[in-house]
């Protein structure tokens, strides 16, 4: 198959996150399966126009919207033989690409989660009114698509907003059990973070549950792996706090380093508004840590509560710190519970799930 993936992201750039990591987890697979992807995205500071990724061919042009305006002229020039079999629409950060307007090629749109609610605190008041509303829209922009999901949450979501459920395929994310292995735990209780220094990840409520359990007497540190705009003012938090000498800011790590920080610590913390699916949480079950976090969408399917984890009350800090303490009081019997939970879905079976739908979707008429 020749498959057009769109996204405003490519897994090369500066803001790469969990879903461009999707991207090319699926796509490298796909490309030694013989298929060929073009993935046309946005371009940022320093990016060549083209380059080529694991088998990947990533194009890139100027704007957030250079993509959107590029996407007609590529459609009409394709010629005979370069024509793609199926286009894949990647609503990661919102805004569609509108392609089953442009032409016949079968389309899927990649839903990742419900983005009117994450948008408030990073986008301004009219920009999140006006992206809620395009969401609202999807059964109609998309009325001959079919739709991907990555968790039953997502799926809710979308049937909620007007699709049908018979065109929704729910297809969960992967984990490289090569790297998110079982390893020696620190040799005092540590929380790990790891994820974007957002808004909608509440990233400040990891720091907050830290002053919590300190505060009670507990010699605990805390690991914040990711980057983003609330970098700066989350280590202003840390020196208001007095907690310079129990918080490391990392920064972006390699794949084998994030997952040997994982695996020593003692407790992963997610504290997203809702996510798709709770990606985070099956790397870090993958190496023997629970996770506490809060009691939302995408989280409530990654989390077992009690075997993998502890899920609290949304936005409750006294709660999150509370779970904290109890899952290190029992950190033998937590890390056995996580390791004793079913095999977590490899990303070659994800590979397969989406080949199989791409297939099916140039094969018939649907």
């Amino acid at each position: 198959m020749r498959i057009l993936w769109l996204a405003h992201r490519d897994p090369q750039g500066p803001r790469a996150g969990g879903a461009e990591k999707t991207i090319l987890e699926i796509a490298r697979r796909l490309v030694t399966r013989g298929h060929s992807i073009n993935l046309v995205t946005a371009s940022w500071a320093g990016a060549p126009p083209r380059s080529e990724l694991l088998g990947l061919s990533i194009r890139r042009f100027p704007w957030v919207m250079g993509p959107h305006l590029a996407l007609p002229s590529l459609l009409r020039r394709e010629k005979d033989g370069s024509r793609p079999d199926v286009i894949v629409e990647d609503l990661a950060h919102a805004v569609p690409w509108f392609s089953g307007y442009l032409t016949d090629i079968p389309t899927v749109a990649f839903f990742r989660h419900l983005h009117a609610r994450t948008l408030p605190g990073q986008v301004s008041p009219p920009v999140a009114a006006v992206l809620t509303w395009v969401e609202k829209q999807y059964p109609r922009i998309f009325s001959r698509a079919s739709f991907v999901a990555p968790s039953p949450s997502a799926r809710n979501d979308l049937v909620r907003l007007g699709v049908n459920p018979r065109r929704i395929a729910i297809i969960g994310y992967g984990v490289d059990d090569s790297f998110y292995l079982r390893g020696s735990k620190a040799p005092r209780p540590t929380m790990i973070y790891f994820a974007g220094m957002r808004r909608y990840k509440r990233p400040e409520h990891a720091i907050l549950a830290l002053e919590k359990l300190v505060a009670q007497g507990l010699d605990i540190r805390l690991t914040m792996v990711g980057t983003g705009p609330m970098v700066e003012d989350l280590k202003n938090v840390v020196q208001r706090l007095g907690l310079q000498n129990r918080v490391d800011f990392t920064g972006r790590l390699s794949v084998e380093s994030l997952a040997g920080r994982v695996s020593e610590a003692w407790v992963h913390v997610q504290t997203s508004v809702a996510e798709g699916w709770g990606l985070t949480v099956e790397e870090a079950t993958c190496c023997g840590t629970p996770t506490v976090a809060y009691d939302v969408a995408g989280i409530v399917d990654s989390v077992t509560n009690g075997t993998n984890g502890v899920l609290v009350p949304n936005g409750d800090v006294n709660a999150l710190s509370l779970a904290v303490e109890r899952v290190i009081a029992n950190k033998d019997a937590w890390q056995k519970r996580c390791l004793s939970t079913p095999s977590r879905t490899s990303w070659d079976k994800v590979a397969d799930e989406w080949e199989a739908l791409l297939i099916r979707l140039t094969t018939s008429d649907s």
